[in-house]
């Protein structure tokens, strides 16, 4: 070519470049970075940005991605006031995905608390310091050097008549806080069978409590067809209030605090090793870490968060209204004449992460710690997402709910589908809402709990399905499979639950290959087949360390004669129990191995395949 060519082609390609260049890097950059401290909006490694600045970047992508975008988060804390808000100019697209992605050593860290430093000594001889919090404070949940402080607490009244229901309240014990200075501030802790309770006092008349409403009414509310008041103050399981906390006059321990919300002052009692002048103390101040939210028309979809860690969300709604639970998270709110038979219409308990309307999500390797109700949510018709590798620990509430309980919903866009929960570890949740449940599953079509390791949960550890007997003979889920989990150490506190526990008729579905060690309790049973539990098939599982003497429950339940079309075969376990409770026509039992004092090398291949870090699963004859 001569030296003219060549001129004419250098010009033609500086032109080109003039007009793709500056496009191709303002659309789809493939890395942003952002930190604690970032500024500004080049976010680049040199100068990152904040989390806010980098999700608006995002949204000036007009022409969409042409690569993967990933947003870089250093290693620190990012203290959160109000939650990271995504919408649906916030998704991937042309087949790409937005990556927010964290440190791999699980140090960059979505904190919603703020740190208390300013502590003065009241009360020398107790050892009793104090400190102002902002107004508003959870009454809950704080952490001093990482470590859960203890609210004050009262041991209650538990025993036999001390404490009697009445409409207004409770019969007996007003002695035990006719002393204190601020009964008003006190909150009644108990659990009734399968639920679990917290009601604020309102005064104390006498030897009587009057409890504030609406939540001592809604206690007591119940359906046309009856059932829930019975595991209520009003009911014959009642035992008396298990705690009362909150009070200056029940400090004494160390670790343990009160927050007076009239003064807005926090009391704490340090430990032994704990210098107040020194110590992290960290009261949760924001209620989500993160919100994802679709609009009607739209979605947020292609979105991933790897190796993230969200903590210390607080939780109002309990100190306004109480905690009135129908089953799981699920709450009775307002004023109650009656409850609908089939729970629906209730109000969930709040997670530190809600994804309303989401498809194509992926958590992946995060961490959930620390949380003042549940970790995450995947809710109204979020579909084709999942959660995966990540861990769950020392909850308030439940780590993970997945669909709604709405058995048919006006618009099908609104059903979860295809989500998936394969490989998490779960652990010490529900600590103060006892009736959570360590994975939720509601209503969903083709759901998958696959893997995962839960252990130390006070009620149920795995529950899917919903609406009892009552939402008529259709089917209302489908491909429900759950397979491959290590459970241990459940129904630590409640009854009337189990290791699995089952509602709905819900066609192709399975309970599969799982491992429920019992560890000695005995308040409820391994898998659960509740109610209208349809169209299961129930294979290979291992049930084991029952007790000797069962107060109740058993490795398999399906108790209710309106259940029905189960196959339950080829499972192993030592429970002496070696007929079926209530067989029915079309419930299959076959080839179970029962009343065992050890097991078959197949039984343990099932073990050594359970759980997040479990082998891979044996060759079976069960339904996958």
């Amino acid at each position: 070519m001569s030296v003219h060519g060549n001129k004419q082609l250098a010009l033609i390609l500086a032109a080109t470049l003039s007009l793709v260049s500056p496009v191709h890097a303002r659309t789809s950059p493939s890395q942003l970075f952002v930190s604690p401290d970032g500024a500004g909006k080049r976010c680049d490694n040199k100068h990152p940005c904040s989390l806010e600045a980098a999700r608006d970047r995002v949204r000036g992508l007009k022409q969409g991605l042409t690569e993967d975008l990933t947003i870089s988060l250093a290693p620190g804390r990012y203290r959160l006031r109000h939650p990271l808000d995504l919408l649906s100019e916030d998704s991937g697209s042309n087949g790409h995905i937005v990556q927010w992605q964290g440190s791999p050593a699980g140090d960059s860290i979505l904190d919603g608390a703020i740190p208390i430093r300013t502590w003065t000594l009241t009360d020398a001889h107790k050892n009793i310091w104090r400190a102002p919090v902002p107004k508003g404070g959870s009454v809950l949940q704080i952490y001093v050097n990482g470590v859960r402080a203890i609210p004050a607490r009262h041991p209650g009244c538990a025993n036999p008549g001390q404490c009697r229901y009445n409409e207004n309240g409770l019969t007996g014990g007003g002695q035990l806080l006719g002393h204190l200075a601020h009964p008003e501030q006190v909150i009644a802790g108990f659990g009734v069978r399968w639920r679990d309770f917290r009601c604020h006092v309102q005064a104390i008349h006498g030897d009587d409590i009057v409890m504030a409403e609406p939540c001592w009414h809604n206690t007591v509310a119940d359906s046309v067809k009856e059932g829930w008041s019975n595991a209520s103050p009003k009911g014959k399981p009642f035992k008396g209030i298990d705690w009362f906390e909150n009070a200056y006059e029940f400090l004494g321990e160390p670790g343990q605090f009160y927050l007076d919300r009239q003064a807005n002052m926090l009391y704490y009692v340090p430990r032994p090793t704990e210098d107040l002048s020194k110590a992290d103390v960290e009261l949760p101040i924001t209620d989500h870490l993160l919100m994802i939210r679709a609009t009607p028309g739209s979605t947020v979809h292609d979105i991933e968060f790897k190796n993230l860690t969200f903590v210390h969300s607080v939780w109002s709604y309990s100190d306004i209204e109480g905690y009135v639970p129908l089953q799981a998270g699920y709450l009775v709110t307002g004023v109650r004449k009656t409850l609908p038979d089939n729970g629906e219409g209730m109000v969930r308990i709040s997670a530190a992460v809600e994804i309303f309307g989401g498809h194509s999500l992926r958590f992946e390797s995060d961490r959930f710690e620390d949380l003042g109700a549940a970790g995450i949510a995947f809710d109204r018709g979020t579909r084709d997402s999942t959660i995966v590798r990540s861990t769950f620990h020392n909850l308030a509430g439940g780590a993970i709910f997945v669909g709604d309980t709405v058995a048919a919903p006006a618009n099908d866009a609104d059903r979860a589908g295809g989500n998936q929960v394969l490989r998490n570890a779960i652990s010490n949740i529900a600590l103060d809402y006892r009736d959570n449940v360590a994975i939720m599953g509601g209503f969903n079509n083709g759901l998958v709990i696959e893997n995962n390791s839960i252990s130390h949960v006070p009620y149920t550890a795995i529950s899917v399905g919903w609406g009892w007997n009552y939402e008529g003979e259709g089917d209302v889920q489908r491909d429900i499979h759950i397979r491959g989990n290590n459970i241990s150490d459940f129904m630590r506190v409640l009854h009337d639950g189990g290791a699995i526990y089952t509602q709905a008729q819900s066609p192709g579905s399975s309970v599969t290959e799982n491992y429920i060690d019992y560890q000695g309790h005995d308040n409820g049973n391994g898998i659960y087949l509740d109610e209208r539990s349809r169209k299961y098939d129930v294979c290979g599982n291992v049930v084991w360390n029952l007790a000797a003497k069962m107060q109740e429950g058993q490795w398999v339940s399906t108790w209710s004669s309106w259940s029905g079309d189960l196959n339950i075969h080829d499972n192993w376990s030592d429970d002496p129990h070696t007929a079926l409770h209530n067989p029915g026509p079309t419930k299959t039992f076959k080839n179970n191995h029962l009343a065992l004092n050890e097991l078959p090398p197949e039984a343990r291949a099932i073990i050594a395949a359970s759980g997040v870090d479990g082998s891979a699963r044996p060759t079976s004859g069960c339904t996958r």
